[in-house]
């Protein structure tokens, strides 16, 4: 089925995109909006952000692709309304996020990021390599990231519970949902992992109360947006000894300005939003198969539901 894409994003590469694509279906024409003429030939949008403008001009797209596994880099009220859009949730992006869950998890559980502090204090403390069942891990958010490294984190052996805002079963996870169960939840573990999405029923959900809940000496990982975390809370909260370290991927400001109090705290690491990627060459096959759900009226994989926000 012969289509035309357009294709919007200040971060993304459109060649490697068009070529990606070309090699599944040399039908499919991808082209970057700067050479876009003719708007109203493009059935299909392949895009970060929307170009400058919006899509107003695009009177007859049927559906709409994001580039992220997110959706809040976009302004659903500036969309095309009935305008079906969809996340993108590809293997490659699955496994960065995981491997970069596990590499946090473990540089707390082994104590990593206590030894490079001794390191650059000149100290040798010996510890005891400590044992994964005394090392609970929990998961903000159990959608398909979510759920895959709560899975590879159960497989290396560590317990797992995880927390949603919906009932979601998964094998050997214990489960919380729903605002009810987040208490108990707070309480099921010693490392917290993000991913969830960003609502406003999520945003700012680890702050001052919910990590003071966290028992003493829990470490935070945030891969999820930094919306999610109220900073200055992280921060009191390490000072105070409550929290014992985090590893953050996300910001609210990015990159953190020359000032800001992470860079003074050793117990927390900052890492420059690298956690997952999305590749082209493992992603064109879920864009050709949204393509051809759009123009067939079907559902699109991983569609964004507007009431909820993701």
């Amino acid at each position: 089925m012969a289509g035309k894409i357009l294709f919007s994003s200040d971060i993304d590469d459109p060649a490697a995109w068009a070529a990606a694509l070309r090699a599944l279906r040399p039908d499919l024409e991808l082209v970057d909006w700067r050479a876009a003429a003719e708007p109203e030939a493009f059935d299909f949008a392949l895009l970060w952000k929307p170009p400058p403008g919006g899509l107003g001009p695009y009177r007859n797209l049927k559906g709409i692709q994001s580039l992220g596994a997110g959706i809040n880099q976009l302004d659903l009220g500036t969309l095309p309304p009935g305008v079906p859009l969809a996340r993108l949730i590809d293997p490659h992006l699955t496994e960065t996020m995981v491997d970069y869950a596990v590499t946090a998890v473990y540089r707390h559980f082994r104590g990593f990021d206590r030894f490079e502090r001794q390191t650059r204090a000149r100290r040798w403390a010996y510890e005891a390599p400590p044992a994964k069942a005394d090392f609970p891990v929990g998961i903000l958010g159990l959608g398909v990231l979510g759920g895959a490294i709560a899975q590879r984190l159960r497989t290396l052996g560590f317990p797992v519970s995880g927390w949603s805002r919906s009932p979601r079963p998964l094998d050997g996870i214990t489960l919380f949902a729903g605002p009810d169960e987040f208490p108990a939840f707070l309480a099921s573990a010693r490392a917290f992992v993000c991913v969830l999405a960003l609502t406003e029923h999520t945003a700012g959900i680890l702050n001052r109360e919910t990590m003071g809940a966290m028992p003493p000496g829990s470490v935070i990982v945030n891969m999820g947006r930094g919306g999610h975390l109220v900073e200055a809370d992280l921060a009191a909260l390490v000072r105070a000894g409550h929290i014992a370290g985090a590893t953050l991927d996300v910001l609210s400001q990015e990159p953190a300005p020359a000032d800001h109090p992470f860079y003074d705290l050793p117990e927390i690491l900052v890492t420059p939003h690298v956690a997952g990627g999305i590749a082209p060459g493992s992603a064109a096959p879920i864009v050709i198969e949204n393509f051809d759900r759009a123009m067939a009226g079907k559902p699109l994989l991983n569609l964004v539901d507007p009431a909820r926000g993701y």
